[in-house]
């Protein structure tokens, strides 16, 4: 039995196409379904581009310079964004012939990137560096996939962007080493990841490509997104008291004299708890 093309599959096919390629014409992209589906009619896929999302089709055109933001009226080509962003793409872009990868490589654009030995390099090492659970090692993965063209096309670190990216996230390095590992297994996972500047082609497969802009932090502080634990942060200065004295000296103010507490007395940091089971445990 024949497994029949759906709208709903059909919609999904024509999103990792816009994935894999960022912007490819809608006749390559056209008759690439035809191949692998010849069941699918002119009618079905004009039903289907009217109904997708309209940042899936939003398109600059290049004959008459103008914004075409209705998914029916477009004609050229399949983009999976717009604005400055494509702008950027489309002047950074490698000049050459679509790579015609298969379905089962289009379908596996997101799903199969720890298939690639590269890939999973990057995944472990979130996992044994960084303490990372499954959900947040595969959000590195995807970090580096989604960075990296995207730094290409507007000629900055893709390393940099991952860390400030990921200020406020799971995803804490705290040493340069770290940093550098990271870095070097990215820089691997790049050569072999199906790349849209590229137009589909990956880096080892296309001469003299260019290499991914090298600038990473010098210092560890220097790491955008570091927050160290106020527990390593309390043992580097001396202690809980040293830090409160280092605060009032800051401020301009002078530590008060130290008055000893009885281990049944309340607890001076207001948690209503006896000193004994609170702070001094």
């Amino acid at each position: 039995m024949v497994d029949c093309m759906t709208d709903e599959k059909l919609g999904a096919l024509l999103e990792c196409f816009a994935h894999y390629y960022w912007s490819a014409p809608l006749v390559f992209v056209v008759n690439k379904i035809a191949e692998w589906h010849p069941d699918v009619d002119a009618k079905q896929m004009g039903r289907v581009i009217s109904k997708c999302n309209e940042s899936l089709f939003w398109h600059h055109c290049c004959v008459v310079d103008d914004v075409v933001d209705e998914p029916e009226l477009v004609t050229e080509h399949l983009v999976a964004f717009g604005g400055d962003d494509y702008d950027h793409f489309i002047a950074a872009r490698i000049d050459g012939p679509f790579y015609e990868c298969s379905e089962n490589e289009l379908l596996m654009v997101d799903s199969g990137r720890l298939d690639i030995p590269e890939g999973r390099a990057v995944f472990e090492f979130g996992k044994a560096e960084l303490n990372l659970d499954d959900e947040w090692a595969q959000q590195l993965v995807d970090d580096c996939v989604l960075t990296q063209p995207y730094s290409l096309c507007n000629g900055t670190s893709w390393v940099m962007e991952v860390l400030r990216q990921e200020k406020f996230g799971k995803i804490q390095f705290r040493t340069i080493e770290q940093v550098e590992r990271f870095r070097d297994l990215g820089n691997r996972f790049y050569q072999v990841l199906p790349n849209p500047v590229f137009r589909g082609w990956k880096p080892e497969d296309i001469e003299n490509a260019p290499v991914l802009l090298d600038d990473i932090p010098e210092k560890d502080e220097d790491i955008p997104n570091a927050r160290p634990m106020m527990d390593e942060f309390f043992a580097k200065i001396g202690g809980r008291e040293k830090a409160l004295q280092l605060l009032m000296e800051r401020v301009g103010a002078t530590p008060t004299k130290k008055r000893k507490i009885g281990r049944n007395e309340l607890c001076p940091c207001g948690s209503g708890k006896k000193y004994k089971k609170c702070c001094g445990r």
